[in-house]
């Protein structure tokens, strides 16, 4: 068996292989629903060839810089992580994952963002991560939320809007560096629809003068489908928190769904703010997939977290156990994972235990138009 990087031309065979996996019922959605991993370009991408050369086993490798405020952090999402049925159990998935830290690690990146939680990952070190909250529209509370103050107008995405949903994208506090074709590309592809077997639909709000203040990509259910339950999910947001909120209101009269869930990260604070007071029903859950640091030191630096102690003369002690000194004392962690934790939930319970107030790193939620 062979294991290597798999070449640029070789990524059919990868697509294949994948919707041999991952499409059991024969639609094949895999090669135009992730194209950064199965399309031309240059492949970061994994895989366990036979001795006549097929694929029999492959890892999906995407780099992605991930803006968190003033500072970038360089990381690669995996996905499409798949092994023909005949060549599972020996291992195969190990030794990739293996090659593909070693191969990010070279590269510069910090962590590796999972679209999984599977052992072959935890075993690795991979843990949760982040906080989002989980609220659920009724149909019965988007009534109460009507309110036409704003004079917004709402209508469909149009092909020269692009300009205004990167400004708003652009525009929050923790979101994936794009280019233009990159965000066309996604929302083009749109995995997050096709994995749900739904459609993906983006609704824009125009003020006045014809702005476009606002926008919501949601994943619903096809028109046509009239066996399927009329709940959906917002995939993205962007702009004004009141807007994004009319946004939603507005998708759920205009697709007549009986439930629409919004995934909110922590520091999306005034979008959380005005549901809560609208009662809106609410879980507190990690942010989706799991996260692998490959350097702790690089995080830390990635993040801005290391400045930002060296200012105040406190330090990390990363080698054998995970040591945090200030000039007033030493606090240690159990583990890896609780250093995560304190870095990425601002629920940490180590944090109370402080004498200074940690700076949490905010993150995007990872399950949306980006999703590997």
């Amino acid at each position: 068996m062979q294991i290597r990087r798999v070449l640029t031309d070789e990524l059919k065979k990868a697509a294949l292989l994948a919707e041999d996996v991952f499409c059991a019922d024969g639609d094949r959605y895999m090669e135009s629903s992730f194209p950064a991993l199965f399309q031309a370009g240059i492949s970061h991408s994994y895989g366990a060839f036979t001795p006549e050369g097929i694929l029999v086993s492959f890892m999906g490798m995407v780099p992605v810089q991930v803006q968190s405020g003033t500072f970038t952090i360089s990381a690669y999402s995996i996905g499409a992580v798949c092994t023909h049925p005949d060549y599972r159990g020996k291992g195969l998935a190990g030794q990739l994952l293996e090659l593909c830290r070693q191969h990010a690690r070279s590269a510069g990146a910090s962590v590796l963002f999972i679209s999984g939680d599977r052992s072959l990952y935890t075993r690795a070190g991979s843990v949760v991560f982040g906080q989002v909250s989980t609220f659920k529209l009724s149909s019965d509370i988007a009534k109460t939320l009507h309110d036409d103050h704003m004079h917004l107008t709402y209508r469909d995405l149009l092909p020269q809007d692009i300009f205004a949903i990167a400004h708003h994208i652009q525009n929050q506090y923790a979101h994936i560096q794009w280019g233009l074709g990159d965000l066309q590309q996604c929302i083009a592809s749109q995995p997050i629809a096709n994995i749900n077997k739904q459609q993906q639909q983006i609704i824009v709000a125009e003020n006045a003068d014809h702005q476009v203040v606002g926008f919501v990509a949601l994943s619903i259910p096809y028109a046509e489908d009239s066996s399927a339950e009329p709940i959906g999910s917002v995939i993205e947001y962007g702009g004004d928190p009141e807007v994004i909120q009319h946004l939603c209101v507005e998708a759920m009269t205009h697709y007549a769904l009986s439930s629409l869930t919004v995934r909110i990260p922590w520091q999306d604070k005034a979008l959380s703010d005005l549901l809560l007071e609208e009662d809106v029903p609410v879980t507190i859950e990690p942010n989706s997939g799991t996260l692998l640091v490959l350097d702790d030191q690089l995080l830390l630096e990635q993040t801005g977290v290391a400045s930002f102690l060296a200012s105040y003369d406190i330090k990390f002690q990363l080698e054998d156990d995970y040591v945090l000194h200030t000039p007033s004392g030493s606090y240690p962690l159990k583990d890896a994972s609780e250093l995560y934790t304190l870095l990425f939930d601002p629920d940490a319970k180590l944090a109370d235990r402080l004498d200074f107030s940690f700076p949490t790193v905010p993150l995007p939620y990872m399950y949306g138009l980006y999703f590997i």
